[in-house]
């Protein structure tokens, strides 16, 4: 006869004897803690305990770890963003500490319990591994490549890009821009939001706002936002409404065939931004470098003021980081 508290407690057993990672803060290594949350959604309609049963063909990889079996059992415990590229599949490191799992799990009499009990353990166990998921996001910072030869607008579009693969490029965009404004208009002060604040604009105009002009920052424009516009108007403001590339033919349009027609800035914020950045470099390719590091050291300086999350932080690459060419 089962201890069902045993289930739980051999699980956590085997989760603190998985090997630590420098990398990610003595966390275990990202495709096990996958691999073990797709192995546990399939012990729910097939309890099979043995690691056989769960590999593929040939025994390299994990069988049904696909990133969207991943993506289905982390968005159920509510993390939305992506946590594996290629869910760790093809990983064969995998399989010893799924084995692992799998005999504690039987050892601990998993088997024995009724369904509704395993179903009640495989939601604690995966609870707990999506948790431990969401906890590396605050280890990893946004990265992109520099390449010096490149327009700043298209290094903006390279950082909005990494971030909109992590699902961030909300968070991003809002704060790039509010680095820009702080940087352009060194000594005015510019109000620091939480991203989640973000649709909470009771009291203010916008996003940000600069003199008597309003900034709306979205990646997914909607008629609300053309409408806070249309507002700020009737308050006797300017507008600059503030879109990804991708969506500012289309956010044109809409602003046209609206009561703004003719009195709002619509922008991409990759333009918006890359062409202060150069402005500020006095458009000279030499002084890119350290005038995107007065950029993103002030991005940084704004996401730790008033974010949780750390991993909205970017990381510099070396020659942006090592470099200062702008005396």
């Amino acid at each position: 006869m089962s201890d069902q508290h045993s289930v739980i407690a051999s699980f956590q057993e085997w989760y603190d004897q998985l090997p630590p990672m420098k990398q990610y803060g003595g966390r275990p290594p990202k495709g096990i803690v996958a691999a073990a949350l797709v192995v546990l959604e399939r012990l729910r309609t097939d309890c099979q305990l043995s690691l056989s049963a769960h590999v593929a063909k040939g025994g390299a990889q994990i069988a049904g770890l696909t990133p969207s079996a991943l993506k289905r059992v982390l968005e159920r415990f509510g993390e939305h963003r992506r946590f594996l590229g290629e869910a760790g599949r093809t990983n064969r490191g995998n399989n010893a500490p799924i084995k692992d799992l799998l005999e504690s799990l039987d050892a601990a009499g998993f088997a024995s319990l009724s369904s509704d009990q395993r179903a009640q353990h495989i939601d604690a166990m995966q609870e707990f591994l999506v948790q431990s998921a969401s906890d590396y996001y605050n280890l990893e910072h946004i990265q992109f490549a520099f390449d010096a030869s490149r327009p700043i607008r298209g290094i903006i579009a390279a950082i909005l890009a990494s971030a909109a693969a992590r699902n961030q490029a909300g968070a991003v965009a809002q704060h790039l821009v509010g680095a820009k404004l702080a940087i352009r208009f060194d000594g005015l002060e510019v109000s620091n939001f939480p991203y989640s604040a973000a649709d909470d604009q009771a009291g203010r105009a916008g996003d940000f706002q600069v003199g008597g002009t309003a900034f709306h920052i979205t990646v997914s424009p909607t008629p609300g936002h053309v409408q806070k516009c249309a507002d700020n108007l009737r308050q006797g403001l300017w507008a600059y409404f503030l879109v990804p590339d991708s969506e500012l033919e289309r956010t044109r349009f809409r602003v046209e065939d609206s009561e703004a027609r003719g009195r709002v800035a619509v922008e991409s914020i990759e333009t918006f931004v890359g062409q202060n950045i150069s402005e500020l470099a006095l458009f000279e390719p030499g002084r890119s470098a350290g005038t995107l590091k007065d950029l993103l050291d002030e991005y940084n300086r704004r996401v730790h003021e008033v974010e949780n999350d750390r991993s909205l932080l970017i990381d510099l690459p070396a020659a942006i980081a090592e470099n200062d060419n702008r005396t």
